[in-house]
């Protein structure tokens, strides 16, 4: 009997090990912030645009809009280590009318510039997600990542033009991103194809 409960106890842990394709990298919803901010920004938890009924979002406003230099982020992650995992994705809202372009900078333990990660990043007036693919993605030289490294820094920068609102930033299996979007689409963001040239 004894026995059997420990193959059950493991069966289950594998299974549970299996499915557990999901982890937060930031949770807004329960107050974290950004602990890693550079630039004339200012960051708040707000309830003006919430992606759950009652929750809250990260709102990121710059005195220097439309130039000016800004990134928030995380230096040494609580969550570290992102293998394992197919997609980083997050909600936003751009309340303004043009869109903005950013850049997800990704930094494992050790990286410089060219064994970094670099994903360009578009913001589109109104609601949306950004689905960013990490299996197969490159660093800046075509190599590619290894996410069973530990993460120095993660951060999107660049020039903010206008507020922006951030949901929780999330890790995600595929299976658990198609049912999040209800088997629609909507296509992710991959590395650029420029990126892979350059290790050449």
């Amino acid at each position: 009997m004894r026995k059997m409960m420990v193959f059950l106890a493991a069966i289950l842990l594998i299974s549970g090990l299996a499915f557990a394709k999901k982890a937060n990298v930031m949770n807004v919803e329960k107050g974290e912030l950004p602990n890693d901010t550079g630039g004339a920004i200012t960051i708040n938890l707000s309830e003006e645009t919430a992606f759950t009924k009652g929750g809250v979002s990260l709102k990121v406003e710059s005195a220097t809009y439309p130039t000016g230099d800004m990134f928030f982020g995380e230096y040494q992650p609580k969550k570290g280590v992102w293998d394992g995992f197919d997609f980083l994705r997050f909600e936003y809202v751009n309340p303004g009318k043009t869109p903005m372009g950013l850049i997800l900078t990704v930094k494992p333990e050790g990286s410089d510039y060219q064994s970094r990660f670099d994903q360009p990043l578009m913001f589109a007036p109104g609601k949306h997600a950004i689905e960013i693919e990490l299996t197969g993605a490159c660093a800046n030289n075509g190599a590619a990542i290894d996410w069973k490294k530990k993460l120095k820094q993660w951060n999107i920068n660049g020039k903010l033009t206008g507020p922006l609102f951030i949901g929780n930033v999330q890790l995600l299996g595929a299976d658990d991103l198609e049912k999040l979007n209800g088997g629609g689409d909507e296509k992710a963001a991959k590395p650029d194809a420029k990126k892979e040239k350059k290790a050449e």
